[in-house]
């Protein structure tokens, strides 16, 4: 059984800004692999599924920016979307009368404003803090008190209006 242990950081904490850095990071490669699949969509009508997207931006300043396994998460995230699309798109043109319109290709989140989960996954989190008792994303000085003991599976990052979310997701 999967459970979810949440924390919210609010603007006074202490990793507020590193998690804010993160998530905007995070944005700016979504947004980037997110282009690369439009263009292709819209001038070529094929998809580019994460294998061929990954190898288009690893060498890219966004997708460097963050550790590689997150970076490979985000890539994840932009092909779970569009895939939704297709399955949204076949949908809708099966029962119209479901929808309110037809399903728009997914969106780039907003330049300044926008952030984006970013998904820390098991290999990503040091071990070494989870033994002392907190929870720490690799490459990053947020440390967060945690009552887990058992194996972390992933910690997310999630954005909310004004606030962030630290959730680690365990068995």
């Amino acid at each position: 059984m999967k459970l979810i242990e949440k924390h919210i950081i609010n603007s006074s904490h202490s990793a507020y800004k590193e998690i804010d850095k993160l998530c905007f990071l995070s944005k700016n490669l979504f947004n980037a692999v997110n282009y690369i699949v439009r263009q292709e969509f819209i001038f070529n009508h094929k998809y580019f599924n994460f294998a061929q997207t990954y190898h288009l931006v690893k060498e890219s300043v966004d997708y460097k920016a963050l550790p590689a396994k997150v970076s490979c998460q985000i890539i994840r995230l932009v092909d779970r979307c569009w895939s939704s699309f297709f399955g949204s798109i076949k949908d809708y043109s099966e029962n119209p009368q479901k929808y309110l319109g037809k399903p728009n290709l997914p969106k780039y989140k907003n330049k300044s404003k926008g952030r984006c989960v970013t998904i820390y996954p098991a290999q990503a989190i040091s071990k070494r803090a989870l033994k002392k008792g907190f929870l720490q994303p690799s490459g990053t000085k947020i440390s967060i008190p945690t009552k887990i003991k058992s194996k972390v599976l992933e910690i997310r990052l999630v954005p909310r209006h004004g606030y962030y979310i630290f959730e680690a997701v365990y068995e």
